[in-house]
């Protein structure tokens, strides 16, 4: 039997959907523990997905919801690949099993979450290489370089309403493609001189900062205000309390970094929602010689 253990992500924002430097996109996000998508060997379906080498049935242990903003197709895709992969007894890298199932053609944050967990920070794509501003799901690029990888300190808090907006397929298109983009000079320096300095010197405070700012900056401000006013009234509550928030990618699922659990129970029973750790190896392989 072979099984991968999986994981989620948070999404925090895409950089520039301008091109005016020569590249668009660019992304940053953190890998979550759970919820995860745990897949294995075994007798129970087989998914029609066209990979070069043999696909096996498999079965599902363990998965979570879609287009709620955690990255659950590209998550699900990449374990579906890898545990192909490894049937044939290939070693293949997320990027390169993320070119076979056509993911990362907008952020490579969940490509490089499966490889390798943390903090992913991912340099966009080339205009030479992407010439339209397109979701991953409509994209036929490759996934981006890798930039920036570093262990993620906190605990994460997550909240993803039943009544928010889940926003994929032609709203997604929409979206990208009459986007009004202001202060990308602003969520540049914001990400390069805040954000990333402040995780890796383990800054809370100032990532948290910047997580505020992120979320009127370029198209996160776009995603924000697509999404339902309670859910912006979430963000704004848990902000009263001293917990700035973020969108992870167009939502519904909102989040907040925080230094322990006890923090993370606080704001569960005042709004819901779970905590999680970071998930800082990225996801796992397991080989056994049990049948199922």
């Amino acid at each position: 039997m072979i099984k991968i253990i999986g994981l989620s992500r948070i999404h925090i924002t895409l950089f520039d959907l301008e091109g005016k430097y020569g590249r668009i996109d660019g992304g940053v996000g953190v890998a979550l523990k759970y919820p995860r998508i745990v897949v294995r060997s075994g007798n129970c379906f087989k998914l029609e997905v066209s990979l070069p080498f043999e696909v096996p049935k498999m079965c599902i242990e363990e998965d979570f919801e879609e287009h709620i903003g955690l990255g659950h197709t590209t998550q699900y895709l990449l374990s579906v690949a890898k545990l192909s992969a490894e049937y044939n007894f290939k070693r293949l890298s997320s990027y390169e099993l993320a070119k076979l199932v056509k993911r990362g053609g907008t952020s490579g944050v969940g490509v490089y979450a499966f490889d390798y967990g943390g903090f992913i920070v991912d340099g966009g794509h080339s205009t030479k290489v992407k010439r339209e501003l397109l979701p991953s799901d409509f994209s036929s690029a490759p996934p981006p370089p890798l930039i920036a990888r570093l262990n993620f300190p906190w605990y994460i808090y997550v909240n993803v309403l039943k009544g928010g907006r889940r926003i994929f397929g032609k709203d997604e298109i929409k979206a990208f493609k009459e986007a009004k983009l202001e202060g990308l000079d602003t969520l540049a320096r914001v990400v390069l001189m805040e954000l990333i300095p402040s995780v890796a010197e383990k800054d809370l405070e100032g990532t948290l900062d910047a997580i505020s700012l992120i979320q009127n900056l370029g198209f996160k401000k776009v995603e924000v205000s697509l999404q339902a006013d309670e859910v912006k009234k979430l963000m704004n509550d848990m902000a009263k309390i001293g917990f700035p928030a973020g969108l992870s990618s167009f939502g519904p699922a909102v989040y907040t970094f925080v230094s322990s659990k006890r923090e993370g129970e606080e704001l569960i029973s005042r709004f819901d929602g779970f905590i999680s750790e970071p998930n800082n190896e990225g996801a796992k392989v397991f080989w056994s010689t049990i049948n199922s």
